[in-house]
């Protein structure tokens, strides 16, 4: 089954277990991620499309925005709200719809959607070394079409919290980050000179996602000790920083 990756705009735990200790919401995390009906948060973003067999190389930047705009429903353990997107090429454009999808926030999870696929973005206590499957939603063995081109994505992705208590910096303040890397297969045992996989969410207190990097790369025509940006075949990259929250 294939599904459209669209990057303009842009592009576990399995089933968590109920807490048995009962901690405040700061000791579990959720400031991590906070959400609540007309949150936003504005992103600029760059990418950068391999194509051709690495000939061709496609450079898109601008600008997303996503909002809470209401809950579509609510139950004791959990909130399910409408996550509203738009894009625009440039600074002084007009916000374009693009997506309505939704988000969901429990003690223990949070569930988004991308694209109509739904990632467990974040668990519940986030301590260092925490890991889960945060793509167990959906089938990883779906193939992405980027620019025509269909990738395996998703396969063997194992999220993982990292670096909590580091410092992340964001318009002049300094804020408590953690960083949940979604996978990296070059520190994998034997890492793949085939493929290379890269995607990484950096959060911080009270503000929620603040930068998000992702290097997807595919060949058959490897380079011993050259960057893979020199020899990729296919894929992308993407770089997406955050410029403006509520």
């Amino acid at each position: 089954m294939k599904y459209l990756l669209l990057l303009l705009p842009i592009l576990g735990l399995m089933a968590c277990q109920k807490e048995t200790i009962d901690v405040s919401n700061a000791d579990k995390g959720l400031d991590f991620y906070p959400i609540s009906v007309g949150k936003y948060w504005t992103y600029a973003y760059d990418s950068v499309i391999y194509d051709n067999k690495g000939i061709d190389k496609y450079t898109f930047s601008g600008f997303i925005k996503e909002e809470i705009t209401e809950v579509i429903s609510k139950t004791e353990t959990e909130t399910k709200y409408k996550l509203t997107k738009y894009w625009k090429s440039k600074k002084e454009d007009n916000w374009r719809l693009t997506d309505v999808e939704s988000i969901t926030q429990s003690n223990g999870k949070i569930i988004k959607t991308e694209e109509n696929l739904p990632f467990i973005k974040m668990v519940f206590p986030n301590n260092n070394n925490t890991a889960w499957n945060g793509n167990s939603l959906f089938d990883d063995n779906i193939e992405v079409l980027v620019y025509g081109e269909p990738l395996k994505i998703y396969q063997a992705w194992r999220y993982k919290i990292e670096n909590k208590g580091a410092q992340i910096d964001f318009d002049n303040k300094k804020y408590e980050g953690l960083t949940v890397v979604q996978i990296d297969n070059s520190k994998d045992v034997k890492p793949s000179i085939f493929d290379k996989r890269y995607s990484a969410e950096y959060f911080a207190k009270g503000i929620g996602l603040v930068r998000k990097e992702m290097k997807i790369y595919d060949t058959q025509n490897p380079q011993s000790g050259l960057p893979w940006e020199d020899y990729a075949q296919k894929g992308y990259s993407l770089v997406q920083q955050l410029i403006e929250h509520n």
